[in-house]
């Protein structure tokens, strides 16, 4: 007898986002401009008694339909209810004069994050017997305001869908 696991999905949120280039108080040279997006990503299981694997977790964030991309290498979030990563996406080609001049005048730029990765719940009998399921897709996005200061505008964690 075994514990059925179907339809249990883990959930992403954004806790931290910074963009630099972005941030009109601190941005004064554009020739050595930091064009990194930083991200604080939280894993949160459903369900307390259940372990979860992901393998590599892929990032991508969207500007004006254009992605820019970065990787989470495979971890196991094991008996923790919840586990953060950290991440840094690279950006050069994200017309940052635009961007900068919308945000510099009192406006919001909109991010898109979509995540994408496979993931594994291990699932124990009640004899102790424990095995991995078969690997789970989850892809999930989420828009992220973001304002002059270069900070996610939500002061909430963004749930990523």
């Amino acid at each position: 007898m075994t514990l059925n696991l179907v339809g249990l999905k883990p959930r992403l949120y954004i806790e931290e986002l910074y963009i630099p280039a972005l941030n009109k108080s601190t941005r004064y040279n554009t020739t050595s401009l930091n064009t990194s997006i930083f991200m604080d990503l939280k894993f949160n299981r459903v369900l307390a008694m259940v372990a979860l694997s992901y393998q590599d977790v892929n990032i991508t964030i969207f500007y004006n339909s254009t992605g820019y991309f970065a990787t989470i290498p495979k971890f196991d979030q094991g008996g923790k209810r919840t586990v953060r990563r950290k991440v840094v996406v690279e950006a050069r080609t994200l017309p940052w004069e635009d961007v900068f001049e919308k945000v510099s005048g009192g406006s919001m730029v909109v991010f898109t994050v979509v995540v994408a990765t496979r993931y594994r719940l291990e699932r124990c009998d009640y004899e102790g017997d424990c095995s991995y399921t078969r690997p789970k897709t989850l892809i999930v996005e989420g828009d992220v305001w973001v304002d002059g200061f270069g900070e996610k505008v939500s002061s909430k964690p963004i749930r990523l869908h």
